[in-house]
């Protein structure tokens, strides 16, 4: 006797039902990005306690971008995860997390060989410290190109250039920025050499173009932009993002460029493999107010922006020089109403300092209120 095929379905979903009710319930696990950061050191320690963070101090900061680094001898798209014993288990194995990336991420060497391993830490792609051990024979000395020096500091969101020793010119950027689904998209601190001009790709997209690596995924980029059905290319959205995080973990760069020329194609252009890049973290830094003396300046003739110098290269030469003003006067009157210019972007206002500054729990808001 053959069952009605209805009756046999209904039999299979309650037999589906009971089996599932068999199961442990497990509840939700999301987590926020403190507590996928807790219990680690991160990048903010990578330079040590005392480290000055003065981009100011060309000589120190030149001294740091010529230091050797190690790094780990395989394939600039490989990764080595470090074991919490030689050749034991992984010291975490998140996701996209708990490995240090080949041949451009420099790592610190703790200790001595051990039977083929050494102790090590590097940074993952969450920012966090991961020490384990490696084998000793991935461990590789690179000496840096010795004409140029990047400087990413994450506190200004400026990327800094350095030539021969001298300060070249500053431009800005957006470094990633984190959220709880996503903990990895923040930009490591640490230090890095340029590997390899990979060219342009496409994100979610985004079309990023003359995309230089610097750590395996992450990259060095003309900030985003839409290709149009025409090809046109409209980058409207992203570099209003400029001077702020706002990326998957990679560094956009200014398109226009700046009084020094400098931008994403001059870096393209001029810089070599194995350039240095370092990286400065903003935890627990604060960024200070602009002396209020600090010249701005904007097109009477219906310019929108405020701009950091007279002759920008975003507004027509028909309007040089850009009328001054003051950096004390920026949020009044008729300059209030005025966006910073994405080309030359120029100081913050105090109200998004004292935003950013708050983020960063370096002040209260009972402080900023006082």
């Amino acid at each position: 006797m053959r069952l009605n095929p209805r009756i046999r379905w209904l039999a299979l979903l309650l037999a589906l039902l009971f089996v599932l009710s068999a199961l442990p319930v497990t509840a939700a696990s999301a987590k926020t990005v403190a507590e996928w950061l807790e219990g680690y050191r991160l990048g903010d320690e990578w330079f040590g306690d005392d480290f000055a963070y003065d981009i100011t101090d060309t000589k120190a900061v030149w001294e740091l971008l010529m230091r050797p680094i190690t790094v780990l001898d395989v394939k600039e798209n490989e990764s080595v995860y470090p074991l919490k014993t030689p050749n034991g288990d992984k010291v975490n194995n998140d996701k996209l997390g708990g490995f240090i990336n080949g041949a451009s991420a420099a790592v610190h060497v703790l200790g001595e060989d051990e039977d083929g391993w050494t102790l090590i830490e590097g940074i993952d792609y969450y920012n966090r410290i991961i020490q384990g051990y490696v084998r000793t024979k991935l461990l590789k000395q690179i000496t840096p190109n010795d004409k140029y020096g990047v400087v990413i500091d994450k506190l200004t969101q400026r990327l800094y250039v350095f030539i021969d020793g001298e300060f070249f010119s500053s431009c800005a950027i957006s470094t990633g920025l984190p959220n709880d689904e996503q903990p990895y998209n923040e930009t490591a601190a640490g230090e890095y050499v340029t590997i390899s001009w990979s060219g342009g790709f496409d994100s979610e997209g985004m079309y990023c173009d003359m995309a230089i690596r610097f750590n395996n995924g992450d990259k060095i980029h003309e900030v985003p932009c839409t290709i149009l059905a025409d090809g046109t290319k409209r980058y409207t959205k992203w570099e209003s993002q400029l001077g702020q995080k706002a990326s998957h973990g990679c560094v956009r760069v200014a398109r226009l460029p700046n009084d020094d020329g400098l931008n994403q194609k001059w870096l393209w252009d001029n810089l070599k493999r194995m350039t240095k890049v370092v990286i400065w973290d903003d935890a627990g830094r604060k960024l200070p107010y602009p002396a209020d003396d600090t010249l701005l300046y904007y097109n009477p003739n219906g310019g929108k922006y405020y701009h950091s110098t007279p002759e920008c290269s975003a507004v027509k030469k028909k309007y040089y020089p850009l009328t001054a003003f003051t950096y004390g006067e920026l949020d009044s009157g008729i300059f209030a109403d005025l966006e910073p210019c994405p080309s030359c972007t120029p100081l913050k206002r105090k109200s998004i300092i004292d935003k950013e500054n708050l983020a960063r729990g370096v002040v209260t808001q009972a402080e900023l209120d006082a």
